[in-house]
């Protein structure tokens, strides 16, 4: 049923990334968890890289103000992640649920720094921030089953 959750949520990912990790097969809720986090952490890497791709490229003023303010949160967002797992893995699902929903903030801001200038018609990284927010959206409501 998890997994059926997790392929109408997505848009990008799919039911075969979860199945592929080690342990998938057998997890409970906490070990299901435990993999989309390892998955949100990768997906912060790949999105801190192509951020810094973008920056690497872009002369524009305007997408550069935006794209810094991106490889901040990202930055952030590599830390976060892997430490919402060690409290996951502790049973502090409390401090679980603060950092995995920084995922959600850092995504939400990096998204909303666009919509400060107007003459950027659109964020390159929507699709990526859109997927942070999902798979830690997800994590959230585990977490919480875990609580009660």
């Amino acid at each position: 049923p998890f997994l059926c959750i997790v392929e109408h949520s997505f848009n990008g990912l799919k039911v075969a990334d979860f199945k592929a990790s080690p342990g998938s097969s057998g997890a409970d809720v906490k070990g299901l968890a435990h993999i989309i986090l390892e998955s949100a952490s990768a997906y912060c890497n790949d999105t801190y890289e192509q951020v810094k791709k973008l920056l690497n490229e872009t002369k524009d003023k305007a997408m550069r103000n935006c794209l810094d303010v991106c490889f901040q949160v990202y930055d952030l967002a590599i830390y976060e992640i892997p430490t919402a797992i060690k409290y996951l893995e502790s049973g502090d699902y409390d401090s679980a649920v603060q950092y995995a929903n920084d995922g959600i903030i850092e995504s939400d801001t990096c998204e909303s720094s666009f919509l400060e200038f107007p003459e950027i018609p659109k964020s390159p990284l929507t699709d990526r921030n859109n997927g942070l927010t999902n798979l830690c959206t997800i994590v959230l409501d585990m977490i919480n089953l875990l609580k009660s």
